[in-house]
């Protein structure tokens, strides 16, 4: 029989086989190899999309015939599309999932699908929570990011202000912020800065003269002392002297997330580089590492430094067991011709997206590692367009925190529908903040807004703009869709280690109720036997529980290698997880 050799790789599938009993035989009666290569079309930066059958629609085939070949060489031939097979073989072995929930974002968990589709879904705008009414934000506020920890959201925000000894020049203060409900702030006194002579405020004092800049707080689970259980990157201004007004790549600690004192590294610096941006850190479980991403700024220019060409603004990644102490792997600014020995650029603008012939840059990443799946790794990046100066939030994903993937150039979070423009520039400006959390079966983030263009000479003017709060559904950042027309989605095999079987899906998107939405789920065996099938489902729910038509639950095939088989019509499917009890009510910590 043939030896089929499919691997998928960078979005090329190819099949390598060989017919040791009827081989195909040329004119002269010689052994052949007949060799089928599968190549994806893809735009370039995008996965690739296996969605129809097992033969994709963009999928061209060629088919190369190697003929008069030499005995030995032809062995080694077919040696390899053994091995092939081999490796095919093993990389079809079911996985281990456990009671892992597995989300639909890519094609990570689907063997194939038809006549569905990957959908964005937007988060809601919902209301701007916090405003700028202090005297120390006299030029409004800035980069956010929020932790909800017990029963309190905590959050850090930073206020735009002035340089008192430099006139025309910003820079950057943090501030801090409570509450109960994610809604309502408070902001305590903190008494740590003065301010005009006063304390009474809630400046956290650090940085070089109070100032900091592009902060992201996160707590380590990997800290060695309570004194280190709260963890910052930010920007601390002039702390280089040699790199004049741009901010350094710092690190600070603390115990209770207020009182912070800067890594105790000879430079004050945890990175070479600079930055004018909101970076983001975390400490990776998956690798043991802490990762941090930065800006990395890249102008074109000629021999001599000039510049020339387009700008570009990017996001690039850097791992280190010592949260003190990173490698560069960024374009400084001041010098970004030039770039590092270990540049590590992981997100960059493409020919996707808009911007005329200035193009668009990478604001923002706002990484955030998905706290409610593993292997699941969520961008925020903030797409600013260099010809009208609008910054929009996108949304991109990745399974390792290394290969990322934008796979829809339209913004995640809606623009303000009320935005004005100032000339050629549009009056709207949004960053993401790094970090989410989930409340009831909603994931809540936060961001910074403003109404002004991001070039505008707005220095001294307070903005209209503030912290926002934006509603996704838990896992719904991006959906399998079907519509009229019966969509199949089946996953890859795994062993099946519980008994029952939760689904996030809504399946009640239909028009009327002669069209009908339902999902159908099926649970395959071998060569796809049926094994389980359920009636249908016909409502919206993060954890919708099958019921199976001749059974009760699955507990009668846990240790089988399975897989699922989702029909549906009029619905979205984001996620499945195999689960051993019933689930309880899930509520936010100290809320019903």
């Amino acid at each position: 029989m043939p030896i089929s050799a499919p691997c998928f790789t960078s979005g090329v599938q190819t099949s390598i086989s060989s017919h040791p009993g009827s081989r195909i035989r040329s004119a002269s009666s010689e052994p052949r190899l007949h060799v089928v290569v599968l190549a994806t079309i893809n735009p370039p930066g995008r996965p690739p999309s296996p969605l129809n059958n097992q033969l994709p629609a963009g999928f061209l085939q060629r088919d190369v015939t190697i003929v008069n070949l030499p005995l030995h060489f032809r062995r080694v031939l077919y040696s390899i599309a053994l091995v092939g097979s081999l490796t095919a073989m093993a990389a079809a072995q079911p996985r281990e999932i456990g009671g892992a929930k597995q989300l639909f974002i890519d094609e990570e968990m689907v063997q194939s699908a038809k006549n569905v589709e990957f959908t964005l879904n937007p988060a809601r705008r919902a209301e701007r929570v916090l405003h700028a009414t202090d005297p120390w934000a006299p030029a409004g506020l800035g980069f956010v990011n929020v932790i909800q920890e017990g029963d309190d959201f905590r959050m850090w925000y930073e206020v735009w202000t002035y340089v008192e000894k430099i006139p025309g020049h910003w820079m950057t203060r943090l501030c801090y912020a409570v509450s109960r409900d994610g809604i309502h702030w408070t902001k305590p006194r903190l008494r740590q800065f003065a301010y005009k002579g006063s304390r009474d405020n809630n400046i956290i004092s650090l940085g070089h003269r109070g100032y900091t800049h592009g902060h992201h707080v996160f707590i380590d689970p990997n800290a060695k002392s309570p004194a280190t259980k709260y963890k910052m990157i930010f920007g601390d201004f002039y702390r280089v002297p040699s790199r004049g007004p741009y901010p350094s790549i710092s690190g600070a600690v603390s115990s209770d997330g207020i009182h912070w004192v800067s890594v105790d590294t000879p430079d004050g610096i945890i990175m070479p580089g600079d930055t004018d941006t909101q970076n983001s850190a975390f400490y990776d479980p998956a690798i043991k590492k802490y990762v941090v991403y930065v800006r990395s700024n890249c102008w074109q220019r000629d021999k001599n430094g000039k510049r020339i060409g387009k700008p570009s603004r990017r996001v690039a990644r850097a791992e280190s067991d010592d949260f003190r102490r990173f490698p560069q792997v960024s374009r400084k600014q001041a010098d970004d011709w030039r770039p590092p020995p270990k540049l590590n650029e992981i997100l960059s603008e493409d020919e996707h997206d808009p911007g005329g012939k200035w193009g668009s840059g990478i604001y923002t990443s706002a990484a955030t590692l998905y706290p409610y799946a593993p292997g699941v790794y969520l961008f925020f990046p903030t797409l600013m367009r260099y010809d009208t100066g609008e910054c929009t939030i996108q949304l991109a994903t990745s399974r390792d925190g290394i290969h990322v993937h934008r796979r829809f150039h339209r913004p995640y979070v809606p623009p303000n529908p009320n935005a004005k423009r100032v000339g050629q520039q549009v009056a709207y400006t949004a960053y993401m903040g790094p970090g989410m959390v989930r409340v009831k079966d909603e994931i809540w983030m936060y961001g910074c807004e403003t109404d002004v263009p991001h070039d505008s000479a707005w220095y001294g003017k307070r903005t209209p703009g503030g912290i926002h709060r934006y509603v996704q559904r838990l896992d719904g950042f991006i959906s399998l869709d079907a519509r009229g027309q019966p969509g199949v989605v089946t996953t890859r095999p795994f062993h099946l280690r519980g008994k029952h079987v939760e689904v996030n899906a809504d399946a009640d998107l239909a028009q009327s109720a002669s069209t009908g939405s339902q999902l159908i789920v099926e649970v395959l065996g071998d060569r796809g036997k049926v094994l389980a099938k359920s009636h249908p489902l016909q409502s919206d729910g993060v954890a919708l529980r099958p019921r199976w038509q001749k059974r009760t639950d699955l507990a009668g095939l846990i240790g089988r290698p399975i897989q699922l088989r989702f029909t549906m019509r009029f619905a979205k499917l984001y996620a499945f997880q195999v689960v051993n009890t019933v689930r309880s009510k899930v509520t936010s910590p100290g809320r019903q």
